[in-house]
């Protein structure tokens, strides 16, 4: 066989490293300009995260010992909830829980500018206010212990302030309700919902609220649409076996929105949807809960607080997740001693 001679022998292998060079080029553009959106986001966002935790510095978030003052200090929250054979939790015999909303299709917006289309006046309501989502319009309450409840607001924190057998999870949503009646033997009532870190998956409202990001400093204006029946059915009916393995039990529909008020969201009364989807027995968020009696978290940390927090966790997005995180900083309070409290567990013989 014919030796090729060795300047050929350069000359292709100049010729096939050009070519190569050439090949990689639009590659090498493609991720520089994804490494600089990047940046742009993060950028960005670490803006919006300054101007939020001066926000939340004004609020109280960054001084929890204001909380250590005249008030009574023996039930406060969070607590760590330890659901082990040497833990904290009871199991008790507990009603399931749910939401009717009044509000037509279930839909409500984070904030809306402009002037009232009734009056003309400037509308100087605010959906958003920092991680304060407003829930007014929707006109949703919840009936717990002969008591109504109306949902008056929910809280995004980040991390999570609740922890579960030493668990800290990556956020928590807290829905605060308002008793109508004076005899209440609470001054509020929190359903939270703990949120686990997944690479891909997020509820279809998560994605709203991702976007809502930009309303979260004070005196900016924009328009989201989340739908009630997503929220409120995610939450829920979330069960032990998709939390287990991070997937969502129920995964949002257009066809499943309600559309003719009052919208019954779990609860004994139940949902006309919930049988297609989840079985009889199983260890759903609105029968599998923790319930104890603590404080606000945030100053003066009143107490007197009915907390409910649902068991099984929620999977948020890893994007959305370090997004809010960004945006609001570490707002946990600290989890609290119990004092001798006892948290109870929803519990049924009939559930797997």
């Amino acid at each position: 066989m014919r030796a090729v001679p060795m300047q050929l022998r350069h000359r292709s292998s100049r010729l096939l490293l050009g070519a190569s060079l050439l090949l990689s080029l639009p590659i090498l553009l493609i991720l520089s300009r994804l490494s600089s959106g990047d940046d742009d986001r993060d950028a960005t966002l670490l803006t919006k995260r300054t101007t939020a935790l001066e926000y939340f510095k004004d609020l109280g978030y960054s001084n929890a010992e204001k909380c250590d003052g005249s008030l009574p200090m023996a039930e406060q929250s969070p607590v760590a909830i330890e659901d082990g054979l040497d833990g904290n939790v009871v199991r008790e015999q507990l009603p399931p829980i749910g939401w009717i909303s009044l509000n037509d299709g279930g839909v409500y917006r984070m904030k809306t500018p402009g002037t009232d289309q009734v009056t003309g006046e400037p509308n100087v309501k605010l959906f958003v206010n920092g991680n304060k989502f407003d829930m007014r319009e929707l006109q949703a309450h919840m009936d717990y212990g002969g008591q109504t409840y109306k949902l008056d607001h929910f809280l995004l924190k980040t991390p999570a302030e609740h922890t579960i057998d030493g668990v800290t999870f990556g956020m928590e949503q807290q829905f605060v309700h308002y008793p109508v009646s004076p005899s209440s033997p609470y001054t509020s009532l929190v359903v939270s919902v703990l949120y686990q870190e997944h690479p891909l998956i997020s509820p279809e409202f998560m994605e709203k609220l991702y976007l809502a990001i930009p309303c979260m400093g004070e005196g900016k204006h924009c328009q989201r649409t989340v739908n009630f029946a997503s929220m409120a059915r995610t939450v829920l009916y979330q069960t032990a076996g998709a939390s287990r393995f991070h997937k969502l039990t129920y995964e949002y529909d257009p066809m499943d929105a309600c559309k003719t008020p009052p919208c019954v969201f779990a609860g004994s009364a139940g949902d006309a949807i919930v049988q297609n989807f989840l079985e009889p027995t199983s260890r759903a968020n609105f029968r599998s809960y923790f319930k104890y009696r603590g404080s606000q978290t945030l100053p003066p940390c009143e107490e007197g607080v009915l907390w409910l927090v649902m068991q099984n966790a929620v999977p948020i997005q890893s994007d959305h997740l370090a997004a809010f995180q960004l945006a609001l900083g570490d707002i946990a309070r600290p989890v609290q001693p119990l004092n001798g409290r006892v948290i109870q567990e929803a519990f049924s013989r009939l559930w797997k």
